[in-house]
């Protein structure tokens, strides 16, 4: 059985340190790769990142639901090209 991998590129901030919009210092980028039953490709746009983003943060604080808590902010979310 072949599975089709979506690969999402997550670009992050830590929320406690200093970001500065012109540089871009402390972003760091991390992939997130999702399957089809995970990301639904019929649905629209913003229901997808949402839910890349729930697994980023899943894996990244091991929070589920509440991101307001989390040390990590989402800058963007892009699929990744190879």
């Amino acid at each position: 059985m072949k599975r089709n991998l979506i690969v999402y590129k997550v670009d992050y901030v830590n929320r406690h340190e200093d970001y500065n919009v012109l540089t871009g210092r402390f972003v760091r980028t991390k992939r997130i790769v999702m399957t089809p039953d995970e990301v639904n490709q019929t649905d629209g746009y913003w229901r997808n990142h949402k839910n890349v983003e729930r697994k980023f943060f899943k894996q990244m604080d091991g929070i589920e639901g509440d991101t307001y808590n989390s040390r990590y902010r989402v800058r963007r979310i892009n699929k990744a090209w190879f």
